[in-house]
């Protein structure tokens, strides 16, 4: 972990417009497939417990909130032994401006349910792309407990805009229970003694078209410039300036496979203020010309950019 914990609250982002109120009859509950997202779950009535996370079950009662983190398959019901059905709003990811109540056990008639929950399937970009091994895999908090009056949420997360505001609200809770969690402080409270260079990078990789100077990277990991710049050359084997290139350069590949972005506005997007330097740069890089990697592309090859030239050579021209 080469981030602070803040650094890493900050690039989290939770995304969705999957929100709906949930009724479970007795001995009644739903089940998740494994995914890549972020599940929450908000006892407004009733108990619950959720089979399947962690190794073990999790009991909830009215006030409760947990966040499934780790993606795993889980079941949420009323009754240990009840009958599940799978929820497909829920699971498929479907769009709402405002929650919808959707029912289970409940039969046509309806009638009072035994369990009634606030649901959410959360999409997550994590920093890096990859979810971290270190962070738990259930947050659990106390809706009585937090930072958020989670009674007057509820009120105002009604009509148009309520998924919007419902999220906004969840990415809170995320950000104050896995600062509170004990799995979080351990995993992060060794970051300032962290490799200033490993930290340099994990910078550069995270904001690659940042303005970044040599000044700047050292005074960000607490080091002289001369001495930064020193040690980063001597352990990486390339300049910070060299290192920050070749990052771009494979975003500028990038680019040429998946956007429409011509060449020149390519180049200015990775730091080069003329066209004919950045395609010496990425010839002398990848070996092809950057026209010839979006024609390989066009013509689906889909082959991997590393396989044409994986030396390194400095820049040309960067900006």
């Amino acid at each position: 972990m080469r981030w602070s914990l803040s650094e890493f609250l900050n690039l989290v982002e939770l995304r969705s417009q999957t929100w709906c109120y949930v009724g479970l009859g007795s001995a009644h509950g739903f089940s998740v497939p494994h995914n890549e997202h972020i599940y929450f779950y908000a006892v407004l009535e009733g108990s619950a417990n959720i089979a399947g996370v962690a190794g073990g079950a999790i009991e909830l009662r009215a006030g409760d909130i947990v966040m499934i983190l780790s993606g795993e398959a889980h079941a949420l019901r009323n009754r240990k032994k009840s009958t599940t059905a799978n929820l497909d709003f829920l699971t498929s990811g479907e769009y709402a401006d405002a929650p919808p109540t959707l029912s289970v056990g409940l039969g046509i008639g309806g009638g009072h349910p035994a369990t009634r929950l606030l649901a959410a399937r959360l999409k997550v970009r994590w920093p890096g792309g990859q979810h971290p091994h270190s962070i738990p895999a259930v947050l659990r908090v106390r809706a009585s407990d937090d930072i958020i009056n989670f009674e007057r949420l509820l009120e105002r997360a009604m009509g148009s805009g309520a998924t919007a505001l419902l999220t906004r609200a969840a990415t809170l809770l995320f950000v104050s229970a896995l600062r509170e969690h004990p799995q979080c402080r351990s995993a992060f409270q060794e970051f300032d003694l962290h490799d200033p260079v490993s930290r340099a990078q994990q910078y550069i990789e995270t904001h690659p078209f940042n303005r970044w100077t040599v000044e700047i990277l050292a005074h960000k990991v607490g080091m002289g410039r001369s001495n930064f710049a020193n040690r980063f050359h001597k352990e990486v084997g390339h300049t910070p300036m060299e290192f920050l290139s070749e990052e771009r350069m494979k975003h500028a590949a990038l680019f040429l496979e998946k956007t429409d972005m011509k060449v020149a506005e390519i180049g200015a997007r990775v730091g080069y203020q003329s066209e004919a330097a950045f395609i010496r740069r990425f010839t002398a890089r990848f070996g092809i010309t950057p026209g010839e990697l979006r024609k390989r592309s066009r013509l689906a090859a889909h082959k991997p950019i590393e396989q044409y030239r994986t030396t390194f050579s400095p820049p040309s021209m960067l900006v």
